[in-house]
């Protein structure tokens, strides 16, 4: 015969933190994927619009990086939390694990794989989270860039600098953030502090460009 699965078994107050994790990603989730559908949809806008629709477009995408910056932070303050938390969860039930009797150890063992997973599920929503706000920053860039060739001076020897620097500074984030997916759990925070002082790094660079076209121009 073939072993019917173990029942897995967690606290009611775990099952309700869990429901409301996911119910609160759900929903922050959403802002952000409406926000950048609409971002991206008045960048290519940008293109073909005249000056005084330009001035219009470009105030409402600058309202809306600012909204899409405060809700991604909100959504990755809230996962790192969690992580906290399920992490605090298998330390207990690791400890538990340790004391359990021949006849509990496999209800135990099934729970603390449930936990397990909870703590995969909430890195892997982190990492999705960096990852689309290095694709946010990408699309920042090439605005930026677009920017520099309508004003002419995408040829100029300080834009240029300033270009190749942000562009690099992106490409070692990326690499940073390719490294904490293949992170094992004693190095991912360490490595979640690296890709976060990389974007950062991303953002300064894609100011300083910013202020040299405009000093440019």
């Amino acid at each position: 015969m073939i072993p019917k699965p173990q029942e897995v078994k967690t606290s009611p107050e775990f099952e309700a933190r869990r429901k409301a994790f996911h119910e609160s990603m759900a929903k922050v989730q959403s802002q952000i994927d409406l926000a950048t559908a609409e971002m991206n949809k008045l960048r290519a806008d940008l293109k073909t619009q005249s000056a005084d629709a330009k001035a219009k477009t470009a105030a409402r995408v600058d309202e809306l990086t600012k909204n899409l910056d405060a809700t991604r932070k909100e959504q990755q303050e809230k996962i790192e939390a969690r992580l906290k938390e399920v992490h605090a969860d298998i330390e207990s039930i690791n400890a538990e694990l340790k004391h359990a009797t021949a006849e509990k150890k496999g209800a135990v063992e099934a729970k603390a794989k449930a936990f397990r997973e909870e703590y995969d599920s909430a890195r892997s929503a982190l990492t999705a989270s960096l990852d689309a706000e290095l694709a946010e920053w990408k699309a920042r860039i090439g605005a930026t860039l677009d920017a520099a060739a309508e004003k002419k001076v995408a040829t100029k020897s300080a834009v240029q600098a300033k270009i190749a620097e942000l562009q690099a500074k992106h490409e070692a984030a990326q690499k940073k953030l390719h490294a904490l997916k293949q992170a094992n759990a004693a190095a991912f925070g360490e490595l979640q502090r690296g890709v976060r002082t990389a974007i950062a790094e991303v953002k300064t660079a894609v100011q300083h460009a910013r202020t040299d076209i405009s000093a440019a121009s």
